[in-house]
């Protein structure tokens, strides 16, 4: 009986709380807005999560971190091809993509927070320089996974993936997945570091060391708890 008091108690001190205005800060609240440009907190997961559910708070997180993006129309087809939620990504407020990219609203704020939280501080550290390019060979394409016959659609059939390249670092420098990957130096650890710090942020990263077909990029989506191969 005491201790149902007690939680009666702290209900009705957290409702008065509340009533007056309290609001815990964002990093404790897992209803706040997902601010891309800070440090993943402890329901980061939960927050991308919901904004696949919710297209307005997407666009406007990627509006907030300052992202070059244009909304596009749900796209419906051929078969299980198409799009919904998607943007044409140009930039992420600090990188510009080197062609844009039609892609899901949250792998959209997947790329944002992998090119903040990911590849500036890796190459501040590496090269005490910015990535100002991030190269990919295309998020959307209407195919099965690999290509092949019978096989069942591929992420990249509904813009819900992208395979990035290389990064353009401010001084020119190319830093190239296909020939930096097992490369000595910075290069090498410029990539591995990347690669195994992307699902910090982003649902699944595979990289060249998970089969031959990757063994010139990053295949990145969001959707997935941070599996990394």
């Amino acid at each position: 009986m005491r201790a149902f008091l007690l939680f009666l108690l702290l209900l009705a001190l957290l409702a008065l709380v509340w009533s007056r205005g309290w609001r815990p800060p964002d990093r404790y609240d897992p209803w706040a807005p997902l601010d891309l440009r800070a440090p993943p907190d402890l329901f980061f997961r939960y927050k991308l999560d919901r904004l696949a559910r919710e297209p307005a708070a997407c666009k406007a997180a990627l509006a907030r971190a300052g992202a070059a993006f244009e909304p596009l129309p749900d796209r419906r087809g051929p078969g299980a091809c198409g799009w919904s939620d998607a943007v044409r990504l140009r930039g992420t407020g600090a990188a510009r993509l080197a062609q844009p990219a039609i892609v899901t609203c949250p792998l959209a704020a997947t790329l944002v927070l992998l090119d903040r939280q990911v590849l500036q501080p890796a190459a501040r550290q590496l090269y005490a320089n910015a990535v100002t390019r991030i190269d990919h060979v295309g998020s959307y394409a209407c195919r099965t996974v690999y290509g092949r016959t019978g096989a069942p659609p591929s992420r990249h059939a509904q813009a819900a993936a992208i395979d990035l390249t290389g990064f353009m670092l401010a001084d020119g420098q190319d830093v190239r997945i296909a020939a930096g990957w097992n490369a000595q130096g910075k290069a090498g650890a410029f990539l591995h570091r990347v690669h195994n710090r992307a699902c910090e942020v982003a649902g699944m990263v595979l990289g060249p060391d998970y089969n031959r077909e990757h063994r010139s990029h990053f295949h990145v989506e969001a959707s997935g708890w941070g599996y990394c191969r």
